[in-house]
């Protein structure tokens, strides 16, 4: 994907984009502190959600699929982080604070909450790394020009990791082979899905966030939390559907609206 030099929507459509803080007016720079924060704490976390399966695939390529979206997530916290410092003394803090937060700790709550077994770590892959993949889509050729010049590799690890899961749920309802080497099946699989779906659609945040729709008004992301729910919803709902699943009621078990 190409990027702009120019900022493609909102407010400030045609300016050059933002380079640095310095550049930034006070809330523009407020909004991307908020989500770039909010962004590299699910990175962390969500290896900190894998690393006990690390090695645990129940095939050899389910161990390197396991081993690579650690380390890309690992490298996309590692990245946030970077930006995060170029705050200043804050963004500074910020970063370091994540280094050190541990499970019940983290920012969002889907990303506390373990991995029951290999089958719940697909159905994470497959619902909360499509959420991510919808997250990132929404920063490409973002109005920061340092981070619409990251979505360029980092859309497509997300990509990956919520393929990879897909897969193997799929698996998980028609594979034989596969379902003897999981030791679960569609019973399974429905579960982890059930599991997952609601901390999906919580985790784009309020449907009224003044937060998300100022980012899209300054051109830092393309979409807000709701339409990108929408999005989301419409997508994995024939997914889910067309895997043989049942697709969950939306309303269950949902802390966010």
């Amino acid at each position: 994907m190409s990027v702009s030099r120019t900022v493609m929507w909102g407010e400030m459509k045609g300016m050059r984009k933002v380079e640095t803080v310095e550049q930034m007016p006070p809330d523009y720079r407020d909004a991307l502190l908020k989500i770039v924060y909010a962004l590299a704490s699910t990175e962390f976390a969500s290896v900190e959600q894998h690393q006990p399966w690390i090695n645990k695939g129940p095939t050899p390529e389910d161990r390197y699929a396991q081993a690579q979206v650690c380390a890309d997530e690992a490298h996309q916290g590692f990245i946030d982080c970077r930006l995060l410092r170029s705050f200043g003394p804050d963004g500074e803090a910020m970063a370091e604070r994540l280094l050190h937060l541990k499970q019940g700790e983290h920012l969002l709550h889907a990303f506390n909450v373990p991995f029951e077994s290999w089958v719940d770590l697909c159905g994470f892959c497959f619902l909360m790394d499509h959420v991510a993949w919808y997250h990132l889509r929404a920063f490409e050729d973002s109005s920061f020009a340092p981070f619409a010049r990251e979505m360029t590799t980092m859309v497509h690890e997300e990509r990956f990791h919520a393929s990879f899961g897909a897969r193997r749920i799929r698996d998980l309802v028609r594979d034989p082979r596969y379902q003897d080497l999981c030791g679960a099946g569609p019973a399974e699989a429905q579960a982890t899905v059930d599991k997952w779906y609601p901390h999906s659609l919580d985790t784009f945040g309020a449907a009224d966030s003044k937060v998300s729709a100022r980012a899209v008004a300054l051109g830092i992301r393309r979409w807000g939390n709701e339409e990108l729910r929408q999005m989301w919803k419409a997508d994995l709902d024939r997914q889910i559907a067309a895997a043989g699943l049942r697709v969950p009621d939306a309303a269950r078990g949902r802390q966010l609206r």
